[in-house]
């Protein structure tokens, strides 16, 4: 592809030759000739210019020395789109292969690819030109859409449903039973789960996340989500539109996650809390209690962003306050002529 015409496909300024033949896309430090080099900082750029690129893909700031680029004004979106266009999707033969085990009633749309050791239970019912990779299990009753990418040994149980052009990476499991016991003279008696989980259109889910279906009603994920590798996500969950959920989160039962919510790696979240709209919640948080519309709260218990880090810049004088302390308690014994109060209850 020409570099005038991937400018006009990305929507960016050409700077240099439109002419430059680009055929994939490389790292700075390792770029050959043909490619294009995504340089985010200056740093970056001083190390694409120093190798065998062809040619730069910059955001506004940055100023090329000796090599054509594409500069944008939303440089990381236009990497997306950039890398979108040198790796389209696989393409999976519509078909399905002599191991699959279809049960009854099953129904396919025009193009689908069923994989080796694929299970459809009866009446599953699977959209146009989806694939089903190696090992996926697809419950009784459960519904996927057009367009979407199973990876192998993904779990879809039954009733589920997954709209199109949704991604679940290997290992994903939606749609097991929530974690609910009522206590008994026994001990835990577990708590039937009759819900479902519906993924919306355009999710991606990472490697070997977990979504669990409602006690009742649903367990939800809003359209255009994307949720991390090794994230659980407890009965009743309801999250909206665009949220991004890192690895390792854990979301307990009955929480609500508002439209664009970012919560980074390792959160926690107790059970029936809000999380409002474009709210970000800050690496290894653990939150307690409701969070207002995009605020930004980290800590545990999360608070605030900025009191959360007055707080710990104090956690870590305390050594120094307590030696502070110590000094002020001899000195004030030393003016008084009495010596330290002792400890009530102590020889």
């Amino acid at each position: 592809m020409k570099l005038g015409d991937l400018a006009a496909r990305l929507g960016g300024a050409l700077v240099g030759d439109p002419g430059v033949e680009i055929t994939g896309v490389g790292d700075p430090e390792g770029a050959g000739p043909g490619m294009i080099v995504y340089a985010a900082d200056a740093r970056a750029l001083r190390t694409a210019e120093a190798g065998g690129a062809a040619a730069l893909l910059l955001p506004p700031e940055l100023e090329p020395r000796r090599l054509p680029a594409v500069r944008v004004q939303n440089a990381r979106l236009a990497f997306a789109r950039l890398l979108e266009l040198f790796a389209p999707r696989p393409d999976y033969a519509p078909g399905m292969h002599a191991t699959a085990v279809i049960g009854a009633d099953v129904g396919l749309g025009p193009g689908v690819h069923v994989g080796p050791y694929v299970v459809l239970g009866d009446r599953a019912r699977v959209g146009a030109r989806t694939a089903l990779l190696a090992g996926t299990v697809v419950g009784r009753d459960a519904v996927i859409g057009a367009d979407c990418l199973i990876h192998p040994h993904v779990t879809i149980r039954e009733r589920s449903v997954v709209g199109d052009r949704v991604i679940l990476h290997p290992g994903v499991v939606i749609g097991s039973d929530g974690f609910g016991y009522a206590q008994g003279e026994g001990g835990p008696v577990k708590i039937p789960h009759l819900g479902r989980v519906v993924i919306e259109d355009d999710v991606e889910i990472g490697a070997n996340t977990t979504i669990d279906r409602a006690t009742l009603g649903e367990t939800r994920v809003g359209p255009h989500t994307k949720i991390d590798n090794l994230v659980q996500i407890a009965h009743n969950v309801r999250i909206g539109r665009g949220a991004l959920i890192a690895g390792q989160v854990g979301l307990a039962g009955s929480i609500t996650v508002g439209d664009g919510a970012m919560l980074a790696g390792q959160v926690g979240v107790r059970d029936h809390v809000h999380i409002g709209e474009g709210a970000v919640i800050l690496g290894q948080a653990g939150v307690t209690k409701d969070v207002p519309p995009r605020e930004m709260i980290s800590g545990t218990p999360a608070a605030p962003h900025r009191e959360a880090m007055h707080i710990h810049t104090f956690y870590r004088r305390l050594p120094e306050l307590f030696a502070l302390v110590e000094a002020l308690q001899r000195r004030v014994a030393e003016l008084t002529g009495r010596g330290p109060e002792k400890e009530s209850g102590k020889p």
